[in-house]
């Protein structure tokens, strides 16, 4: 019986042993840039032309929030961490980091803007005032999933395909400043969750090393939306806890129209996809390769 246990345990021991081996032995970093474009309700201006009186104002576009989220192309950095299920590195485990940002190229935007005021004769009267307004969104992502590189055996080309499912905290800032210098700011983020589905191609350039290209489509708030309608929920300057509202319903918000004002304007939200392409290149580094095996060579004495 104890012999019988003591097999079983050598057994066991021999094929963790081999399991870990074929699964960890060829741990792989992959860092990489890439270029990021806006898709469905993430895309939009932050940004329109209106009219008080004769004159003409830049204020922000109602569509903000309330049926997309302004974004422009930016860029994107990410790192992943990769373990091979197999010895010939076909199957892989991803875990993964990244951050994407959009409206990156763009700069700020400068106009006019109507004030409320009590002139002299105690009267209440509207003028302009010149304002500048600067936006962007942002993803941060944590996810992990799986990849396939079907002819990464041979050591030098192989495509890849992956998926993955996402953590996704998103957000954007609106900050407007009516002089050189003062800004004022109002931000709204959220928890979401999401996947991703990336391919590519990837080549060795050296002992170690590798190039990687590929595209990148993040499918980012599959689960969780959410709208506040709450009067405390408000979006507007100086607040730094919105959220971003992607449920469809309703919520209160003083940031719209030709006239800056303080007044919380109820308005209507659309369910809103927020969903993004990446196009990336990356660098391939393997943590470390597995000891070769090296035969011992004796010298013959006479």
């Amino acid at each position: 019986m104890i012999k019988r246990k003591l097999k079983l345990v050598l057994l066991l021991l021999f094929l963790s042993n081999t399991i870990l081996k074929a699964q960890f032995d060829k741990p792989q970093l992959q860092v990489g840039v890439g270029f990021t474009n806006p898709y469905d309700d993430l895309k939009g201006d932050y940004l329109e032309t209106g009219i008080l009186g004769s004159n003409y104002v830049l204020m922000v576009n109602s569509n903000l929030i309330t049926n997309n989220y302004g974004g422009k192309n930016g860029l994107s950095f990410f790192g992943k961490g990769k373990i091979n299920f197999d010895k010939y590195s076909t199957v892989r485990g991803v875990f993964g980091l990244s951050y994407s940002g959009f409206n990156t190229f763009e700069s700020a935007k400068s106009g006019n803007i109507g004030v409320q005021i009590i002139n002299i004769n105690n009267e209440i009267d509207t003028v302009l005032t010149s304002i500048s307004y600067d936006y962007n969104f942002s993803a941060f992502n944590l996810g992990f999933g799986l990849e396939l590189a079907p002819t990464s055996f041979t050591g030098i080309v192989s495509p890849y395909f992956g998926a993955n499912f996402n953590l996704n905290f998103l957000g954007g800032e609106l900050s407007r400043t009516e002089n050189r210098y003062d800004s004022v700011k109002v931000s709204f983020s959220d928890f979401r969750i999401g996947v991703n589905f990336d391919a590519g191609i990837e080549a060795k350039i050296s002992k170690g090393v590798g190039l990687a290209v590929g595209l990148k489509y993040d499918l980012g708030n599959l689960l969780l939306k959410n709208t506040n309608g709450s009067i405390a929920d408000v979006i507007e300057y100086g607040k730094g806890n919105a959220s971003i509202n992607d449920e469809q319903g309703r919520f209160y918000s003083t940031i719209y129209g030709p006239v800056l004002t303080s007044i919380r304007k109820e308005v209507l939200s659309k369910e809103k996809k927020i969903n993004w392409g990446t196009a990336y290149i990356a660098l391939n580094i393997d943590l470390f390769s597995p000891p070769s095996d090296k035969k011992s060579k004796t010298k013959k004495t006479n």
